[in-house]
């Protein structure tokens, strides 16, 4: 290392090949802290999303039901406990998309809105889950992410289907929220 005394005992090192060749020990709190980062972050552009849904009037659904938005568990703010089963795609993979929003029509409910969110994942597993919703040809399918990298990367091997998704900075889903809820306000103030 650089510098005056910056050196590492490098001691056990020495001849001990078993501690060589073993992965490096990461404590496990330090594990547990990034990931409930990563977790909260995730929760609240879930739940932002959830909400925007809400006030735009559509039924929402989002698996991670136990997280939390603003001390409110994300099942309490969804509309619909379950997720609907559609016609045209795989369910399993249907109802781990982060968020879903429907419009009800009769007993059913068609889908409008998907959104991945894709903060320590790669963006391929949000766009392959949403791949199941590709036959709804009126279905928007969003990928909130702050890696634009990434997603071009993605999106540049899914040429056929690029124009189908669209790619949503973690501070620009920010900025809508902020003004839908200013909005949703600024209505009830008025009376519209």
């Amino acid at each position: 290392m650089a510098g005056k005394n910056n050196r590492i005992d490098c001691t056990p090192f020495i001849n001990n090949w078993d501690l060589l060749l073993s992965p490096p020990f990461i404590k496990e709190e330090d594990t547990a802290e990034r990931n409930t980062v990563e977790k909260s972050l995730h929760s609240i552009l879930q739940g932002r999303l959830i909400e925007i849904g809400n006030i735009r009037g559509y039924e929402t659904y989002c698996p991670n039901r136990s997280w939390k938005f603003n001390d409110v568990k994300l099942e309490d703010l969804t509309t619909l406990k379950t997720c609907p089963q559609l016609q045209f795609s795989d369910y399993n993979l249907l109802r781990e998309i982060d968020v879903l929003w429907f419009r009800p029509k009769g007993n059913n409910y068609i889908p409008q809105y998907a959104f991945e969110v894709e903060i320590s994942t790669g963006v391929w597993s949000g766009v392959g889950r949403m791949a199941t919703l590709i036959d709804y040809s009126d279905v928007g399918l969003y990928v909130i992410s702050n890696d634009a990298k990434k997603y071009n990367q993605v999106m540049s091997s899914l040429y056929e289907n690029y124009s189908r998704y669209h790619f949503v900075a973690n501070d620009i889903l920010g900025d809508l929220y902020a003004a839908e809820k200013n909005l949703k306000e600024l209505r009830y103030e008025i009376g519209l």
